[in-house]
């Protein structure tokens, strides 16, 4: 039996980016959660472009909704913002919005930030790629720890990280860096992605070093004799193919992940923090609040069954 689901469970806001903010808010209260995450990403919220002042207008006005924000996800992929680029200048300028995305989250009221790993060059060794995200990290938690904001660290596919893609890789780098503002988050459709489960996860990083989970749906599938080929020219490179085919964070009721027992083997570990239902796929901008509302009750149904 797990804490009643207001509790646990969180919205983002991903796939909500065809209204305002205020519809997310008043969608949210609509539906009767208690928590939610922002995507820091256009139209809500953009960190290279807000003011702090007006972060804090966003913060009254979730207060004003009786909303809390549980954690914040600054967009780190399609945005130009990289932890491990080899560029200096740009590495630099990528920490500088990272650590203002810190100072957000703290602002919202927030004690976790997503933070996705960068990605480094194909011709250029793993380990220099690795040394760069250290050396990143360690800076970043500095301004972590003085905004009491936990960096949640993700694992991403292999086309958006060469380095970071398994609960392994999370467990690896937990272990080179030991700093209680820097913690790891599972994602359902990461995990499927490579074809780990929530236990062995949980059992790999350690239950306590989990500090987030974003839980979503997709169709995993078996990728095609093509898409397993190693890239042309890096034949010897097989561990770029690895992993099955997925299709992003898609309705609830549409995908084949067992979300059953993610949750239960999540909670059956011992869990304590939120999970957060994300959908973040165009298909679903326009009709956001049905599709909140789907997911939802999926979840809720499974929590209230175990």
């Amino acid at each position: 039996m797990v804490r009643d689901w207001k509790d646990v469970t969180a919205i983002g806001n991903y796939h909500y980016t065809a209204y305002s903010f205020e519809y997310f808010l008043n969608s949210m209260v609509s539906l009767g959660v208690k928590n939610i995450e922002i995507w820091g990403a256009k139209p809500h919220l953009c960190v290279d472009a807000v003011s702090l002042d007006r972060v804090m207008a966003m913060r009254d006005a979730i207060d004003k909704k009786g909303l809390k924000v549980i954690c914040f996800c600054p967009e780190q992929n399609t945005y130009p913002v990289d932890i491990c680029a080899k560029d200096d200048d740009f590495r630099r300028y990528s920490l500088s919005q990272i650590k203002k995305a810190i100072e957000i989250t703290h602002i919202l009221g927030a004690k976790r930030m997503l933070l996705c790993p960068g990605n480094g060059s194909l011709d250029e060794p793993q380990k220099d790629i690795e040394d760069r995200f250290t050396d990143s990290v360690k800076e970043l938690t500095e301004t972590a720890e003085k905004n009491d904001v936990v960096l949640c660290l993700e694992t991403q596919a292999k086309e958006d990280s060469l380095f970071m893609n398994t609960a392994a890789d999370q467990a690896k780098m937990l272990g080179e860096i030991k700093n209680d503002y820097f913690k790891a988050m599972l994602d359902t459709v990461q995990l499927a992605q490579f074809d780990s489960s929530v236990k062995d996860s949980m059992e790999l990083i350690g239950c306590k070093n989990i500090k987030h989970v974003h839980l979503g749906n997709t169709i995993v599938k078996e990728k095609t004799w093509y898409e397993k080929l190693p890239p042309e020219g890096l034949k010897d490179r097989t561990e770029l193919s690895i992993g099955k085919s997925v299709c992003g964070h898609i309705g609830f009721r549409e995908g084949n992940l067992p979300l059953a027992e993610n949750l239960r083997e999540l909670f059956e570990a011992g869990y304590e923090d939120y999970v957060t239902i994300e959908i973040c796929q165009r298909p679903y901008f326009f009709d956001a609040h049905r599709y909140a509302k789907e997911a939802l009750e999926y979840t809720v149904d499974i929590l209230e069954s175990l």
